[in-house]
């Protein structure tokens, strides 16, 4: 199961081991990995850390958690000394630091009165100090075995948590400075650690190449699912449903189906139906004891220990109600905008929200659906039983399906006319690109005699033209060119020039795109679309 959770990942992996080569080389580039939580980053970096080649690196792994310094300190010298002892003795990872500490001083004679003062400073000394002689100790390793180290900090930005003053300050000078370890930074926080990346640890941001962890890919997903699943088969539109439903999230994944498969143990079934899904996604989903519900509910307890906590979670429910720009929260929540801006703010700090254009949206779409269907009904409920909402949910789960698999059946041209109605004049950011969403004045349909593109939708704006071509197969450099002819007609117009590939677009193909003012967007850029607008993603 791991191993499929990492297929999506595999560009990230050659992407490590790449600058684990380059290190070697001599050449150093620092890796900021970001990804949400529980998306896969700490298995990733611990079956890259099993996979790579260690002669003549020292790894550090150190899981950081915003506890007392005193713990980091430990942690990070175990894993340092435990790495430079294990492949010349035997050594057991129960074994204690104070232990490790003497085995490993015949090595490191000259590091070793180090490593004894610190450790009989623990406890006493400012966390400041502490950290400043930890990476003083792994210069010195690193400079007396002729070893370069490889530093892994996972949930790196809690190191901000440990109470130390100038922590910013101290962290840049050793990592600019200590050339001989190369540094891997994790954070499930993305909007918290691109903050410390660009502000705290500024002079190292062009240091650091940002890594994005995401969801798994709808083959990935169907690989991951028939094996979660073992024996139980799944129909195809139950599984296209579940990829949609969970976002390809691995963890979300794996839950349902084991619970799913655990049922359809239960009932000696051979094959996944939709009463038997219903039953695994209300006893992991909905039920008080179920592992998602119970992940969620965490969520929000760790939103704030403050006394406006249900403050935020009543604007978390209106964006999972869709309600998700300001003048739908103003108008929902009855509260003005000088009051909802800031909690906006504080729901995007703690990663819950992010912010596009003049949309707000859940970054965990399976939170989304929690939250509308599980927390709200469950708060507004005149019952403790909850049998009511129990079965409002099933029915919602049947609705969310039949909802899917209309949209699934439809033309992606029909869809697209379907999102482009609903402009309201706000504005998105698509792959950087800043788009006005102006109310259409005429929208239609166009067919291309002759040509691999076969569908495309036009639309006149007040200000523009849109005009969007659809290729099911590959996108190829001859498909730019067609879209670049057909805007020609509108020339003494502002245009808005989009392909959309449901397939592979070719990277000579994405170049004479930018060359061409011509926006190429993929499943992923046409699924945030979707998204935005509360409607079914598309999975292929």
């Amino acid at each position: 199961m791991k191993d499929q959770a990492l297929i999506a990942q595999q560009e990230i992996l050659a992407a490590l081991h790449k600058r684990i080569a380059d290190f070697k080389e001599g050449y150093r580039q620092n890796i900021a990995l970001l990804g949400d939580e529980l998306i896969g980053k700490t298995t990733l970096l611990r079956h890259f850390l099993s996979h790579i080649n260690l002669q003549g690196l020292l790894p550090v792994y150190v899981e950081v958690t915003a506890a007392e310094p005193e713990l980091f300190a430990r942690r990070f010298l175990n894993s340092l000394l435990y790495n430079l002892l294990k492949n010349g003795q035997l050594i057991s990872s129960r074994d204690t630091l104070e232990n490790i500490a003497q085995r490993a001083a015949p090595r490191i004679p000259a590091t070793a009165p180090l490593i004894e003062g610190l450790l009989g400073r623990i406890g006493k000394d400012r966390p400041e100090v502490l950290l400043k002689d930890l990476f003083l100790i792994l210069e010195s390793t690193c400079r007396e075995t002729q070893q370069r180290a490889v530093v892994i900090l996972d949930e790196f930005q809690h190191i901000f948590r440990l109470g130390a003053k100038n922590v910013s300050a101290e962290l840049s000078k050793r990592i600019m400075f200590q050339k001989d370890a190369l540094f891997i930074f994790s954070s499930s926080s993305r909007s918290e650690a691109k903050d410390i990346l660009s502000d705290e640890l500024a002079l190292l941001f062009g240091n650091f190449e940002t890594l994005e962890c995401g969801p798994l890919s709808a083959a990935a997903c169907a690989v991951f699912l028939r094996e979660a699943l073992g024996e139980s088969e799944l129909p195809d539109g139950l599984r296209d449903f579940l990829i949609h439903f969970t976002g390809g999230h691995p963890f979300y994944l794996k839950m349902i189906a084991q619970e799913a498969a655990a049922q359809c143990g239960l009932q000696q079934k051979k094959t996944l139906d939709l009463a038997t899904l219903k039953e695994a996604l209300q006893k992991t989903l909905f039920d008080d004891w179920g592992v998602l519900n119970r992940k969620f509910l965490t969520s929000l307890a760790l939103l704030t220990p403050a006394r406006n906590k249900n403050d935020l979670i009543h604007v978390l429910d209106a964006i999972a109600q869709g309600q998700n720009r300001i003048k739908d929260l103003v108008a929902s929540l009855k509260k003005p905008k000088k009051e909802i801006a800031p909690r906006l703010h504080r729901l995007i700090e703690h990663g819950l929200i992010a912010k596009n254009g003049s949309f707000y949206s859940l970054q965990d779409r399976l939170m989304a659906f929690w939250l509308k269907m599980v927390h709200h009904e469950k708060f507004n409920s005149l019952s403790p039983s909850h049998e009511e909402q129990a079965l409002n949910f099933c029915a919602r789960i049947d609705s969310e399906i039949d909802g899917f698999a209309s949209s699934q059946r439809k033309d992606m041209a029909d869809r697209v006319m379907d999102i482009l109605s609903l402009f309201e004049g706000d504005s998105i950011l698509v792959n950087k690109k800043h788009l006005q969403l102006s109310p259409f004045k005429e929208l239609k349909l166009i067919e291309i005699e002759g040509s691999g593109i076969k569908l495309g939708v036009v639309g006149r704006s007040r200000d523009n033209w849109w005009i969007i071509l659809i290729k099911q197969n590959p996108v190829r450099e001859q498909d730019v060119n067609e879209l670049v002819d057909l805007a020609k007609r509108f020339k003494r117009r502002q245009t808005n020039k989009i392909l959309i590939g449901l397939d592979d677009i070719d990277h000579n193909a994405r170049l004479l795109a930018k060359q061409s003012s011509v926006l190429t967007w993929d499943t992923q850029q046409i699924n945030s679309l979707f998204d935005l607008f509360g409607r079914p993603r598309f999975v292929k």
